[in-house]
């Protein structure tokens, strides 16, 4: 079944609301869900890094940085090979059906955890090797032998929003942010020791745990030996998601690799720093991204004209708020906030947040069209637009950390993104019209 016709389905899968209103009042509320879920697994992460940041350094928490673009590459594989085809195509799937789907591409997120862990203890264990003591190399093994479990957790995320459960995985992630925030004030409180290694154990640890609870929340087990199956099922969409995604991770990765090796570990610290105050808009930006997918699809069921609507309410409404946070970051964090969370690296991080705001902000604005285009099945436009628009995050980007280290790092990635945002909003107008203009022809 293609997006498209999980699309139409939905139609009939799900019962409508009489009237607009009604309508909004739903999206509203599954919005809600994905970005309260968002909030919680954000201030785990966020917490994560003001340990680092407070109690092990700039080096460290550079370290973390890099650990974390190694995270989100495994994260962008699990996601494009297992859990993106259940939002796509069992969003409005009967009950059995997205059981069905759910236990298998959760034993596709288990295997892609495993084979990214082995990779991540190989790198670290060669970076050991030629720099014995290195905070990166400690931290990468450390992040792959818990990734499987990061990924499980990860899994159950979108299997629950796919269902129309987000109160599901809000307490699932929720049980992650309290085992996680628990263990580490216990560890700073009696210096239990163990550095970087420590805080990833901790990280993917409790996320294990989570994961495990969430098969309990779904009762249903994942099942790798169906892995085969559901990759041959889905490769239409798989294989140009995973170009995407990988793609995306890696522009992230030779990011951080080129200012760790232009301005040293302190200044990849300082990036991640500012990215760190972002943390609100991130979590906006994340959260509605969960959920966008699926609302993508049962607007599209109603009609060019919702489907326009949301992705422009949804653009809007996230760069707005990025802009808003962005000046309380500017106008309020210098006095006392900023040096609070993040300790003895603020100095440095505070000379990047403006640019790192309006990254944000204009990235804000390519979750409507890229929500959109999947929506409308059309996995070939947002390869096609992941690949334009990482390309030139990664030229403009390692472009200004020669030049200019951190600061030309960082608006080297602004400028890609807002370069991109129109970049994504022309192929969501080409395929709405490419989209509509053949069911007319059907129609007629």
């Amino acid at each position: 079944m293609t997006g498209r016709h999980a699309a139409l389905g939905a139609q009939h899968a799900a019962p409508k609301p009489r009237h607009g209103a009604g309508i909004r009042r739903q999206i509203a509320r599954r919005l809600s869900w994905g970005i309260a879920d968002q909030a919680v697994s954000s201030l785990g992460n966020f917490l994560l890094g003001v340990f680092v940041a407070r109690l092990l350094g700039a080096t460290s928490l550079g370290a973390l940085g890099l650990a974390f673009v190694a995270y989100a590459v495994a994260l962008n594989c699990s996601r494009a090979l297992a859990t993106d085809a259940v939002m796509v195509r069992f969003s409005a799937a009967g009950k059995d059906s997205w059981r069905t789907a759910v236990a298998a591409a959760t034993g596709v997120a288990l295997l892609v955890g495993a084979a990214g862990g082995a990779a991540c203890v190989a790198a670290g264990l060669v970076w050991r090797y030629h720099s014995p003591g290195s905070d990166a190399a400690a931290a990468f093994v450390a992040l792959g032998i818990v990734l499987p479990g990061l990924m499980l957790q990860d899994s159950w995320r979108s299997a629950f929003f796919a269902a129309g459960e987000g109160a599901k995985t809000f307490l699932n992630d929720s049980v992650w942010t309290v085992l996680l925030i628990g263990l580490l004030a216990l560890g700073a409180a009696v210096d239990i020791g163990g550095g970087i290694t420590f805080a990833i154990l901790v990280f993917g640890g409790t996320a294990t745990v989570a994961g495990l609870f969430g098969a309990w929340q779904a009762r249903i087990l994942p099942r790798p030996a169906h892995a085969l199956g559901w990759l041959n099922s889905h490769r239409d969409l798989g294989t140009r998601f995973l170009i995407e995604n990988v793609v995306l991770g890696a522009g992230g990765q030779i990011r951080a690799l080129v200012v760790a090796a232009t301005g040293g570990l302190a200044a990849a610290g300082a990036i991640r720093g500012a990215e760190m105050l972002i943390g609100p808009v991130a979590a906006l930006l994340m959260g509605v991204g969960q959920v966008a997918v699926p609302e993508a699809a049962r607007a599209l069921a109603r009609g060019r004209r919702p489907l326009a609507r949301l992705c422009l309410a949804l653009s809007g409404g996230l760069a707005l708020m990025g802009v808003a946070w962005g000046l309380v970051v500017v106008v309020l964090f210098p006095f006392g906030p900023g040096e609070l969370l993040l300790g003895a690296v603020w100095p440095d991080a505070r000379a990047l947040t403006v640019g790192v705001i309006v990254s944000y902000a204009a990235g804000c604005l390519h979750v409507g069209p890229s929500a959109g285009l999947r929506a409308l099945g059309r996995a070939d436009l947002t390869m096609q637009c992941q690949l334009t628009v990482t390309g030139l995050f990664v030229a403009l980007a390692a472009v200004g950390a020669i030049l200019f280290e951190a600061q030309g790092a960082v608006w080297g990635t602004a400028i890609a993104s807002v370069a991109g945002s129109w970049i994504w909003w022309s192929r969501l107008r080409k395929a709405q019209r490419s989209h509509f203009a053949d069911q007319e022809e059907v129609l007629a």
